[in-house]
């Protein structure tokens, strides 16, 4: 069975891909014909995105099966090399086969008059990483918020270079009072933001430095909360939720 793809935005297809880079090169898409979602996470499940798109952004196609098909990709890397080589769109097809209850890739074929590229999926037995709806709620739920506000590009940009002050350091903190939200490191203590909202009173929680780069250039509203920390996009459909780091002081 195939999938007849008229036309591929390249661009809008490698954007997405590059969104679940930054947690693993191994890529996981559930594509049907309203949206394309994918979830991805970090081996200890201490970082989790989610991301989805309306299908008709990325791919026009003759006609969808009656359900979602499943593709897996060894290496995202790969993947964005291979659509490098069209300008703008292409056409493609996606083999299928049904396997249980489920449709999964086995190729993932994109081409031109001139150019055709054939990517190979992963085996479905490799498992595919799919978040089950209740994993969801349970992963970006913010029923523990202490505070909340708007992370603006700048204000990630800002925390980014602080944060050279205490390369050797592996954390920070977000603290949320009166005055606004602040990052406080090794040394410095630097307002992102005066904008703050549902805090109660005075609240700080430790984050590892390692997750900074899991950030898309986007604007966020960041739900901070006793365990964890919640990213909503508010410029794409794209959700991503870390850990707080549990030092000695807290233990």
């Amino acid at each position: 069975m195939e999938i007849k793809i008229k036309k591929l935005n390249t661009l809008e297809f490698q954007a997405f891909i590059k969104k679940l880079l930054s947690i693993d090169k191994f890529i996981f898409l559930k594509i049907g014909e309203k949206s394309t979602v994918s979830s991805v996470y970090l081996p200890q499940r201490d970082g989790v995105k989610l991301v989805s798109v309306r299908t008709e952004e990325m791919f026009e196609v003759e006609k969808w099966p009656d359900a979602p098909v499943k593709v897996s990709f060894f290496n995202g890397n790969k993947v964005i090399e291979a659509l490098s080589h069209f300008a703008g769109e292409c056409s493609g097809r996606i083999i299928f086969d049904k396997v249980g209850n489920d449709y999964f890739a086995s190729d993932f074929i994109i081409e031109t008059d001139d150019l055709k590229i054939k990517l190979y999926c992963a085996d479905p037995s490799l498992s595919f990483m799919e978040m089950s709806d209740e994993e969801v709620k349970r992963a970006f739920s913010t029923a523990e918020s202490l505070f909340d506000f708007e992370m603006l590009t700048t204000h990630a940009d800002k925390m980014k270079s602080l944060f050279n002050l205490d390369k050797d350091k592996e954390v920070f903190k977000f603290k949320g009072s009166a005055a606004g939200v602040s990052i406080e490191g090794e040394g410095y203590d630097a307002v992102l933001t005066h904008q703050i909202n549902g805090l109660t009173s005075d609240s700080e929680v430790t984050v590892y430095k390692k997750y900074a780069p899991l950030l898309d250039k986007e604007n966020y509203k960041a739900v901070i909360c006793s365990n964890k920390i919640v990213f909503k996009s508010l410029d794409t459909n794209t959700l991503l939720t870390i850990a707080v780091a549990i030092t000695d002081d807290e233990e």
